[in-house]
């Protein structure tokens, strides 16, 4: 549900911005790019993080393979409580971060249509 008023609003705003003409694509411009880059830092952020604290719950327990990282939400039903809980907040927030970051890039288009 979360994810249907997002792409709702998303759209929203690139239906306003675009009825406004060019005279706002440069600040829209610089205002997607702010965005972006703070999405990626948030994301790339807690992914790291989130990886850290993976392998930090899982290692012991040996349930780590060779290229884990590539997957590591497939080893999400290996935690337990305690751990999920030391875990998913990381995850949750370099998801987030990723939904700025193409909030940003949203925003960035709407800036190229109306120059």
């Amino acid at each position: 549900m979360v994810e249907i008023a997002a792409a709702l609003g998303v759209a929203l705003v690139l239906l306003v911005v675009a009825g406004g003409g060019s005279a706002y694509a440069d600040l829209l411009l610089y205002a997607g790019a702010c965005i972006t880059a703070l999405g990626l830092i948030i994301g790339v952020a807690a992914g790291v993080v989130y990886h850290v604290a993976l392998f930090r719950a899982l290692s012991p327990l040996g349930m780590l393979r060779p290229g884990w990282w590539w997957q590591p939400t497939n080893l999400h039903v290996h935690l337990s409580s305690a751990l999920r809980r030391r875990v998913m907040p990381w995850f949750h927030a370099g998801a987030a971060g990723f939904l700025v970051a193409l909030s940003g890039c949203a925003v960035i288009l709407a800036a190229i249509v109306t120059m």
